[in-house]
């Protein structure tokens, strides 16, 4: 069975393929869709906050078209605190929304609880333990480390994890393994 997870933003959406056979888990690949804002400023922002918008559409559909999983996490943002956050939030959500399956959702809290175990997990807590999961994945190293940019990567293994404990998955699991 092959599965997606997304970590999704503005600035850094991150998709990652998984190989699931029995109780492995593979990644297969790995992408991070990086927009940054216009600085030019002759242009709109909502003319460059919508092209930031179609570069992660593309982006995605096209990892997504490339792996056609058989099931697709994601994880939706919660709670915002500025203008720039509800931004980001609503730009997660319609993202998710307009891809061409729909997403199994996992909350920030239900991430953190299913990969390090508690729910204020910093980046660099996340990092590791994603590394120390999947060695394999194609991370940035320096020193014996995975940069800490690499917390896009780090998320979306995690957000794997935690799609695997929902209910969904295992129907799906049930229902492949008796096709």
């Amino acid at each position: 069975m092959k599965a997606v997870a997304i970590d999704p933003s503005l600035s850094n959406t991150c998709l990652t393929a998984f190989d699931v056979s029995g109780d492995r888990l593979i990644v297969i690949d790995s992408v991070t869709i990086t927009t940054q804002k216009n600085p030019n400023k002759k242009i709109r922002a909502s003319s460059a906050l919508i092209e930031r918008c179609v570069d992660l559409y593309r982006g995605s559909k096209q990892f997504i078209e490339r792996y056609v999983p058989d099931i697709i996490f994601a994880e939706t943002p919660s709670g915002s605190q500025s203008a720039s956050g509800m931004k980001n939030y609503g730009v997660s959500c319609f993202l998710l929304a307009s891809l061409p399956d729909r997403c199994l959702e996992v909350t920030p809290h239900e991430v953190k609880m299913a990969s390090v175990g508690k729910k204020n997990a910093s980046k660099k807590e996340m990092i590791a333990w994603a590394y120390e999961q999947h060695p394999e994945a194609p991370w940035l190293i320096r020193n014996g480390f995975p940069l800490m940019k690499q917390e896009h990567l780090a998320d979306s293994i995690a957000v794997m994890y935690a799609g695997m404990r929902t209910k969904e998955f295992e129907w799906l699991k049930k229902a492949t393994a008796s096709v």
